[in-house]
């Protein structure tokens, strides 16, 4: 259990400083490129990311002290689940925002900030499995 709760805590540690280091380069490139327009693209990745890897971390800790035995399952549906998250709100970003070039540039930095999660989460998830087997 102890050991759960130290996994789930630095799990949402590291994520909190992935976002906030993808969100700090992009900010810097907005400044060297003085696109203010990337801010608000900014601050809607970010704060998918920040709620979707938040709520991975609290679903995972209530499985893995549940049932441990059906995590593969869970990593699976939750890929799928934040997967079709991710879609819907690409959906509702290109029909609040009617500008071409906007949503094309959300898209592009979204699905910078949702690759990376994934791929964190991946890598970070099957360490701890190799560890637990």
């Amino acid at each position: 259990m102890d050991n759960i709760d130290r996994i789930t805590r630095k799990y949402t540690r590291l994520s909190l400083w992935i976002i906030a280091g993808i969100t700090l380069l992009g900010l810097l490139l907005v400044q060297l490129f003085v696109r203010i327009s990337f801010v608000n693209i900014l601050a809607i990745s970010a704060v998918y990311s920040l709620i979707t890897s938040f709520l991975y971390g609290l679903a995972w800790k209530y499985i893995a002290q549940r049932s441990p035995n059906v995590l593969g399952k869970f990593y699976l549906g939750a890929s799928g689940l934040r997967m079709l998250l991710a879609f819907c709100v690409i959906l509702l970003y290109v029909m609040v925002v009617k500008d071409r070039n906007n949503v094309v540039h959300f898209s592009i930095v979204f699905m910078l900030y949702y690759l990376a999660m994934l791929f964190f989460d991946t890598f970070y998830f099957s360490h701890i499995e190799k560890k637990r087997t």
